[in-house]
């Protein structure tokens, strides 16, 4: 005996099932969309937790630039005030030099506020009562050298 045969539809069988299309459809497009937002932010969410723990001391600490973390430079106010737009921003504070270009956007202040003293000194302004306490631990990070006056040789 030949085996049970299923009856032969011919409506069913001359309209193929779309539903597996449309769902595998919108499967992709939201696995493409998942993948997308998670590769669009997380790299500056990164970059910032990074820079976060930095601050802290519980993390690495963030390069910056040449001048990172209290190098011994010299430098005169002539020198310092070569470095005023926001994309080369020096300023001097307490007699130190610090390349604060990599920073500027970040100002809780707005870059106005940290453009005032471009390439001058803003001792004043930075002991200002609107700075937290932990701001000089921030600062230190950008610290490139200590200014000099012409009278003091470069040397010493």
């Amino acid at each position: 005996l030949a085996p049970a045969r299923a009856p032969h539809h011919p409506a069913r069988a001359s309209r193929p099932s779309t539903m597996g299309l449309i769902v595998k459809s919108e499967i992709n497009n939201t696995l493409y969309l998942i993948l997308s937002f998670i590769a669009v932010f997380s790299i500056p969410v990164i970059s910032f937790v990074k820079k976060q723990m930095a601050q802290l001391g519980n993390g690495p600490k963030v390069v910056v630039g040449t001048g990172y973390g209290g190098k011994d430079g010299s430098y005169t106010a002539a020198d310092v005030a070569k470095h005023k737009t926001e994309d080369d921003l020096w300023l001097i504070i307490d007699g130190n030099v610090y390349d604060v270009t990599e920073y500027v956007d970040e100002h809780p202040g707005g870059v106005a506020s940290i453009m005032k003293n471009a390439g001058g000194d803003a001792t004043k302004g930075f002991h200002g009562p609107q700075h937290p306490s932990r701001v000089m631990d921030i600062v230190d990070e950008y610290k490139i050298g200590t200014l000099v006056t012409r009278e003091t040789s470069k040397d010493e």
